[in-house]
């Protein structure tokens, strides 16, 4: 009897656990499940690239005409022969410290080079027209002739009495020498300013 007793106590135990086991598993599957379906988001519409600016069609510089071309060549012959001229004052002016028998050689070496630039001045000279050019490179141009023809007409004096009067011919072949270098600097910065694309168009373009 006592045996019995115990059967039936205990099953009214496990009858009263079993309800508050089942709650309890029941509360921890509802707070504790990570595999719960998120709440879809929104589709973001896909970003459309920005349309690149066309690139800016190259800026060709000008083509010289033929007397241009003329122009150019002639100068390159007469420049030679300044070449010639500045070697010659460069003597000059290095022997003046010198014994008389150095700067004699160095003054009649200055009247022969007076001599073949005035060679290739002739030369060149007839192709340096400035009509080959308009508006203000015409003027640079004639600029640089008329420097040139005043260079050259000192030369036949220099050949003649360089070897006297060198230090006379040096100053005045100088002075003349150096107006040119200007001229033929202004005309050379005026052609290549010419030349370079026009930074305007380029910026209206794109």
């Amino acid at each position: 009897m006592h045996v019995s007793y115990c059967r039936r106590l205990l099953g009214v135990v496990v009858i009263a656990i079993t309800p508050a086991v089942a709650g309890a598993l029941r509360a921890q599957d509802t707070t504790g499940r990570t595999d719960t379906i998120p709440f879809p988001s929104p589709m973001l519409p896909a970003r459309v690239p920005e349309p690149q600016p066309p690139a800016p069609a190259p800026v060709t510089p000008p083509q010289p005409s033929l007397e241009q071309i003329r122009y150019g060549e002639g100068l390159r012959t007469a420049t030679r022969g300044v070449a010639q001229l500045r070697d010659g004052l460069n003597r000059v002016t290095r022997t003046q410290a010198s014994d008389s028998l150095t700067r004699r050689r160095a003054a009649r070496r200055l009247g022969g080079l007076c001599g073949s630039a005035r060679s290739f001045i002739v030369s060149g000279r007839p192709k340096m027209q400035a009509a080959a050019y308009a508006d203000s490179m015409r003027i640079l141009a004639k600029q640089v002739v008329t420097r040139l023809d005043s260079l050259n007409n000192a030369l036949p004096n220099c050949e003649k009495t360089a070897g006297r009067e060198a230090a006379t011919v040096a100053a005045d072949l100088t002075k003349r020498l150096q107006a040119y270098d200007d001229a033929v600097l202004a005309f050379r910065n005026a052609q290549a300013a010419s030349n370079k694309p026009d930074s305007t168009k380029t910026v209206s373009q794109q």
